[in-house]
């Protein structure tokens, strides 16, 4: 039922209480319980506003609209994991949709089924001379109930699939969410493993640069998602807690193959995935302090080469780290691999890390804003057996974003990428992205 409506119901009540034969203890043992049941729910989705049926987030969350660090998308979602700026009431007659746009709010099965999606096209120019439909996403979600909702997305990279195309046709999520009581939750399915700053939230117009980040690219690695089972915990502080128990990666150590001993190689994807080693994340997350988001993880692999007859267990251990100070804004993330296993060690491949800083600025415009950025990347991965590919890379990008609306961009960028065993790599990059 709407809360505000339940409270306009008990005033009325105590007015027409001695009618119903009511007592004083009687009535006030049903307030009690009724501002019991108002704590809760201000607990999980924050103060009630005037009006019916809205609810906003913790203050603590709420980045002003210049941000360069927009908050993750409730299009899609969890809002236990993301604390959404517009969140789900509990109520069947409110909005229990968690999409925007929202396909009706009533309690038909359509009325609680939503869609979203993204896309980008880029264009590399340089050293790299390639135009690219790199991604085309679809969400689609559902609400069982108040408490248990389906989340879902689909991916089409590269436009055509199938013989020799370079496309893929990807489900990168499809989970059911189960919200308990005192902010907790359970999330099981397939699902984007809790790590970096965008593996989770990743929609074109949500980052600066065409491309996303190298770091997160090779070293995390984006976008990786595992099936296992995880729990969330979000307290009022700010404070949050994400622990999960998941399918593992699976590197391989064949020297003949390019991707020897390379962490982006090893997601399996779920796809009839080697199910005998398992994995899990643990993950802390603080955003109490307005304009202030960290975040530090670990990631544990039992036997990161399941193929391999050495025992190849694995950490990664990692943090984030996003600043905004009205159209200020500053991100770091360091990452870092330590793997055991004298096939690894033999082949310089049993430290793989990474990080990257970037500062910003963004101006708006009503609904327009632009927004400059420069970042500066280290990465040191496998090389592969012939040698290409990984290395160890100093990285520097310049570049501007134009949002004519917020969740439409335009892109532009220039990056330098140096590594001692080969030329210097110069590529201007484009872009055009798009969520709903």
């Amino acid at each position: 039922m709407n809360i505000q409506k339940a409270l306009v119901g008990s005033i009325a009540l105590l007015a027409t209480a001695p009618a119903f034969g009511l007592t004083l203890e009687e009535l006030a043992a049903r307030l009690e319980q009724l501002e019991s049941k108002v704590s809760k729910y201000e607990s999980k989705y924050g103060p009630l506003k005037n009006g019916p049926g809205q609810a906003s987030a913790p203050a603590s969350v709420a980045f002003p609209q210049s941000s360069s660090a927009p908050l993750p998308s409730p299009r899609w979602q969890s809002t236990a994991t993301q604390q959404p700026l517009v969140t789900p009431a509990l109520a069947d007659d409110l909005d229990s949709s968690f999409l925007s746009p929202v396909i009706g709010g009533g309690g038909n099965w359509f009325e609680r089924t939503s869609i979203g999606g993204y896309g980008e096209l880029h264009l590399n120019q340089g050293d790299v001379e390639e135009i690219d439909f790199h991604r085309f996403v679809l969400f689609f979600n559902h609400s069982f109930n108040d408490r248990i909702k389906f989340f879902s997305e689909v991916e089409i990279e590269h436009s055509v699939t199938g013989g020799d195309n370079p496309g893929e046709v990807e489900i990168e999520q499809a989970y059911i969410e189960f919200l308990l009581d005192n902010n907790w939750s359970i999330r099981a399915g397939q699902q984007l493993i809790p790590v970096g700053l965008l593996n989770e939230v990743h929609e074109p117009e949500t980052f600066y640069g065409v491309e996303r980040n190298n770091v997160e690219v090779n070293i995390l690695p984006t976008t990786w998602w595992e099936g296992g089972v995880f729990a969330t915990k979000n307290y009022d502080s700010g404070l949050g807690i994400d622990f999960g128990v998941h399918s593992a990666l699976a590197v391989t150590t064949d020297l003949s193959s390019s991707n020897a001993f390379r962490i982006r190689s090893g997601r399996q994807q779920v796809a009839e995935a080697d199910a005998s080693d398992y994995a899990a994340t643990f993950r802390v997350r603080y955003n109490g302090i307005p304009g202030l988001a960290l975040s530090a993880y670990v990631n544990y692999q039992n036997d990161i080469a399941p193929d391999d007859s050495e025992d190849n267990s694995a950490i990664l251990i990692g943090g984030t780290a996003i600043y905004q100070n009205g159209g200020f804004g500053l991100r770091g993330l360091v990452g870092s691999w330590n793997i055991q296993g004298d096939s690894f060690e033999e082949n310089d491949a049993d430290s793989q890390w990474g990080g990257y800083i970037e500062p910003s600025y963004r101006w708006g415009f009503g609904d327009q804003s632009v927004g400059v950025f420069a970042r500066y990347s280290y990465y040191d991965f496998a090389r592969g057996a012939d040698n290409s590919g990984g290395g160890e890379f100093d990285e520097y990008q310049v570049g501007v974003n134009y949002w004519p609306l917020p969740n439409v961009v335009l892109k532009a960028d220039y990056s330098l990428v140096k590594e001692d065993s080969r030329p210097d790599e110069e590529t201007f990059n484009f872009g055009i992205g798009y969520s709903f």
